[in-house]
């Protein structure tokens, strides 16, 4: 997985900052909806520019949010400040390695797992059962389905507004969306991404040996939101 804090970081140089989006507010909204209710102590894996993170911390939760770029880092930190977004911590550092105090009530990560292989994600499932999950807490992640990435593969899209060029493309045998980046203006540099998608019945499969069950699903076209818990 070397690829991640390169591709994320060059990404966010050609974006630059997000500030708090539409969507951002609607993840923060989903903790408020699906967690137990009142303040929570909330840990994000892979914040990146800090949007849904400050959005979550505005909402009154003590957030801890982690981000293996450090542009991306930079930005959250400044969005914290010049939003003065609540109790929020940014932590540049990878989480398969960063060592983190004390227990939270929920965990989120958003638009990002399936970085690696099923190997890797339940390392990572291993790690937020064992250590970071409060034992009535709950975890939410959003993960991708095959479906949405299987009907845009060939597929290209234009972004005039940064200047750049994106195509989509669907690794049938690995069950991975892949999308490569370049810059209208200079198509010699491609950065690329691979992200394993799964079923809802490929993803109870990976599940099986770890201590989590499923509460709840919400599906949509593009991905699904699974709620569990620690059986």
């Amino acid at each position: 997985m070397e690829w991640v804090k390169e591709f994320y970081t060059r990404k966010s140089e050609w974006f630059g900052p997000s500030g708090i989006l539409d969507h951002h507010r609607a993840r923060a909204q989903k903790i408020e909806r699906l967690g137990k209710l009142g303040h929570k102590r909330v840990l994000e894996l892979g914040a990146g520019a800090g949007g849904s993170a400050a959005a979550t911390a505005e909402l009154g939760h003590t957030v801890v949010a982690i981000e293996i770029s450090p542009l991306r880092a930079t930005y959250a930190r400044e969005l914290a400040v010049e939003t003065s977004a609540g109790s929020l911590t940014i932590l540049e550092a990878d989480f398969y390695a960063v060592d983190l105090a004390g227990k939270f009530d929920v965990v989120v990560y958003w638009n990002g797992f399936g970085i690696g292989s099923d190997a890797d994600q339940r390392r990572l499932l291993d790690r937020i059962s064992r250590e970071w999950l409060a034992d009535d807490g709950c975890l939410l992640m959003d993960i991708s389905a095959p479906w949405q990435w299987i009907r845009a593969a060939g597929t290209m899209e234009r972004n005039e507004e940064n200047g750049l060029m994106q195509r989509n493309d669907f690794d049938p045998v690995g069950c991975r969306f892949l999308d490569q980046w370049w810059k209208l203006n200079d198509p010699s540099e491609v950065i690329s991404q691979s992200i394993r998608c799964y079923t809802p019945g490929d993803f109870l499969l990976l599940l099986k040996g770890t201590q989590f069950v499923v509460e709840r699903w919400e599906v949509n076209e593009q991905e699904f939101l699974p709620i569990f818990k620690i059986a």
